[in-house]
């Protein structure tokens, strides 16, 4: 698990770094547009930023638990009934962020086969894909660790409680 929030602290700097630029590249084109110089490709730009920023968000939001819940039908389980929902839900979205993961990968082989590009800027669409694919990868695995200290443990690190 070290090595997993190492990559996970990794994504989270990316995704700040992805949303600082969005901030400044959004300022600077619309002074721009004032002064009539658009920048052109922004919003593509702010379009790719926010899918990464996203994507490589999603992994820190479920070890620090901040992903949002329906409690109010949650909090009335008893602690068995909670316990088997939270490992459903966990392995439920450890075989969904899997898929995904897996399904991306496949995506991005299959434009980068074709050579798809982004439409202003024609930047290669197939990194944006893997990246996605590698930031699903980590979520599931950040998801399969929680199953193993649960069976290992008993203790559900799904919901805060």
């Amino acid at each position: 698990m070290k090595y997993v929030k190492m990559f996970v602290r990794l994504l989270k700097i990316l995704a700040g770094w992805s949303l600082l630029g969005m901030m400044l590249l959004t300022c600077a084109d619309v002074v721009g547009s004032i002064f009539g110089y658009p920048i052109m490709g922004a919003e593509e730009m702010v379009a790719l930023w926010a899918s990464i920023l996203l994507a490589f968000s999603l992994p820190a939001a479920q070890i620090d638990k901040a992903n949002v819940g329906v409690d109010f039908l949650y909090l009335k389980l008893p602690g068995g009934a909670k316990k088997i929902n939270d490992i459903f839900i966990t392995l439920l979205s450890f075989v969904l962020f899997s898929l995904i993961s897996w399904r991306c990968f496949l995506y991005a082989k299959a434009l980068h086969a074709s050579g798809e590009v982004t439409m202003t800027l024609q930047l290669p669409s197939y990194l944006l894909v893997y990246a996605i694919s590698y930031a699903m990868l980590i979520l599931a695995l950040v998801l399969l660790f929680e199953l193993i200290a649960f069976f290992r443990s008993g203790e559900s690190t799904c919901q805060n409680q």
